[in-house]
């Protein structure tokens, strides 16, 4: 890493901690976060917290004043170089007087782009690269969406010990505790469509709602896959449709009359291309791209689950493993769609009470954040 010091790690961590309060209120903007030290201490500090607002970079120097002078700044993006929402960073870091930037990751957007060459043309010392895998896995949905591979999915699913989703097919089942569940209502506050198939609104009804302690800036939209348009009039996710976006896609032979009824409560039906088990999943993603859906957390059920591992659709696993065995006849939660797939790694785990977290990411997004998050002079 070229120009490290020996804080650096310690200051861009503290960077990267202060971009998560950004959760679920920034998008499609990256989360980012900023510190300024001058002389070992800690001057300004600074996060990007909503779409539209000051960037990181800014709220750091806003909070330092006349202390960024000669400070270094840690930043989690390479600063911005275009005006946008708000006027660009990089001319308002120089103008501060700063004169040392410390950049975890580097910003692949051909226009925002450009801020760390554009630094070192004003004389100041740049690093890059500086705890960069870890800045660019928070910014790995941010870095998927420009490589041009929208949208991002990740899939979560919560799990037997044994693999399985439930006791036995079309049967709701309690499988995680209790202190799972604020833990999944902040996932999903950082995502713009939460998807799930047929089956699990008619074995486990949810709402598909975020609820806790993160209200995220808009409300996730309630994706539903069913071809047929057979699901209940009576669940409780289109009886809500008043109260969040919810989105019905279906095959070219769903009933005229159903789709209908769905419009009447308010539900958006979009008509797709039939797969092998119903709406393709591939047409599905494509379609919410193009109405402006960056990312995309899936919830199940199996079919889904199998459907959009052997597409390679996914690029995230969060999977939740309770202390559980549900033995032979009960669903399994992808089959040998993972072993097909292959290329995982396991980038955390963690306790969740009795149950245990597993955090997957996928051989092409960690091909992408190394691209990224890689120092100067690394290949």
């Amino acid at each position: 890493m070229t120009g490290a010091r020996t804080d650096d790690g310690r200051h861009m961590l503290r960077a990267v901690a202060l971009a998560r309060r950004g959760w679920g209120r920034v998008a499609p903007n990256p989360m980012v976060g900023a510190v300024l030290v001058r002389d070992g201490d800690v001057v300004g500090e600074g996060w990007h917290a909503g779409f539209g607002g000051l960037h990181a970079e800014v709220a750091a120097l806003d909070a330092a004043g006349p202390r960024a002078e000669g400070a270094t700044l840690y930043v989690t993006l390479e600063p911005c170089t275009h005006t946008g929402k708000t006027p660009p960073c990089t001319p308002a870091v120089i103008e501060a007087g700063v004169r040392r930037v410390v950049v975890g990751c580097r910003d692949p957007d051909p226009e925002a782009g450009g801020g760390a060459d554009a630094l070192r043309r004003a004389g100041l010392e740049v690093s890059v690269g500086i705890e960069g895998p870890t800045c660019a896995r928070l910014l790995a949905a941010y870095l998927w969406g420009r490589a041009g591979r929208p949208p991002f999915v990740a899939l979560k699913l919560a799990l037997s010990l044994d693999g399985a989703l439930a006791r036995e097919p079309g049967r709701r089942t309690a499988v995680t505790g209790p202190e799972a569940e604020p833990w999944v209502h902040h996932l999903r506050a950082g995502f713009d469509a939460i998807l799930v198939g047929r089956g699990t609104l008619e074995s486990d009804d949810p709402l598909l709602t975020v609820r806790g302690d993160v209200e995220p800036r808009t409300a996730p939209v309630r994706v539903i896959l069913d071809s047929g348009l057979s699901v209940s009039s009576e669940a409780r996710v289109l009886t809500t449709a008043v109260d969040a976006p919810t989105w019905v896609l279906c095959g070219p032979d769903a009933p005229a009359e159903r789709r209908a009824r769905l419009e009447k409560a308010g539900v958006r039906v979009i008509e797709l291309r039939a797969g092998p088990a119903g709406v393709d999943t591939g047409a599905a993603l494509e379609r919410l791209a193009s109405e402006g859906v960056g990312t995309v957390l899936a919830e199940g059920g199996a079919r889904v689950a199998r459907s959009l591992l052997e597409g390679r659709w996914v690029q995230r696993l969060h999977l939740l493993y309770a202390p559980l065995l549900f033995g032979a006849g009960a669903p399994a939660g992808f089959g040998g769609a993972m072993a097909e797939r292959g290329g995982w790694h396991v980038y955390d785990r963690r306790a969740l009470g009795e149950d245990t977290h597993l955090a997957l990411e996928s051989r092409e997004l960690g091909e992408v954040q190394r691209r990224w998050g890689r120092p100067d002079g690394v290949p």
